[in-house]
């Protein structure tokens, strides 16, 4: 826990303000976008069309995300061993900005959603003192953001949902009901792997990451089994 107060890089912190303007602006645009173009959205109150522009620019951001990570961090870092901590923790704070602006400006969010969220903020502000590669701890949080950001379909569908009939979306919910488990499972079997094989290795701060955990698997949990309704 030293080593992250001592090498935190403050540096960064204005990408985290600047991402979130984006999003915020993102925000704006789409409203509008819709309120022109779509019928369905403009009956809908204030709370649910925040609830539905928040969820489409989440998606175009995630899936531009793990586009991005492909060629910059997961092909270095499986085929080289590098990994880059500014390009890895600025990949957070992008990541993380999408949920700070809905933690924001999106009213009647879930509470396990809001917990969530805020989880997720912290956890990215908190990876700006890790160095990811040597951390564990690190390389546990690249993982759970990786399979996040690729399910970035789900957000897709959460929003749109609103703005077309069930039956135009059947396919998309099967599809993002599949991501989304199969990311689960992926995610979840890897730390309860790496945790059983490497328990050795685990720290106070590890234990701390585990507990915040519950409450974004708390989320994902609620939201898969909606999914399979």
């Amino acid at each position: 826990m030293n080593n992250i107060a001592t090498q935190y890089n403050f540096s960064l912190l204005p990408y985290f303000l600047l991402f979130s303007f984006y999003v915020r602006i993102s925000f704006f645009i789409l409203h509008n976008y819709l309120n022109f173009f779509n019928k369905k959205y403009i009956t809908y109150p204030t709370h649910r069309k925040q609830y539905i522009t928040k969820n489409i620019v989440k998606s175009v951001n995630l899936g531009a995300l793990t586009l991005f990570s492909i060629p910059c961090i997961i092909c270095p870092a499986y085929f080289y061993n590098y990994w880059n901590n500014d390009i890895m923790k600025i990949c957070g704070l992008f990541y993380s900005s999408n949920d700070f602006i809905a933690l924001v400006c999106v009213k009647k969010l879930s509470p396990t959603t809001k917990n969530h969220h805020r989880v997720t903020v912290f956890l990215s502000l908190v990876s700006l003192g890790i160095d990811f590669t040597t951390s564990t701890l690190g390389r546990m949080l690249f993982v759970y953001t990786l399979a996040s950001s690729s399910a970035f379909i789900v957000n897709y569908y959460l929003g749109m949902r609103f703005l077309y009939d069930k039956d135009e979306l059947i396919e998309t919910k099967k599809l993002s009901r599949n991501v989304y488990g199969i990311g689960l499972l992926l995610n979840w079997g890897w730390h309860l792997y790496w945790s059983a094989n490497y328990y050795y290795l685990l720290g106070p701060e590890h234990f701390i990451y585990f507990f915040m955990l519950f409450w974004i698997i708390k989320d994902d949990i609620i939201l898969f089994k909606w999914l399979c309704n």
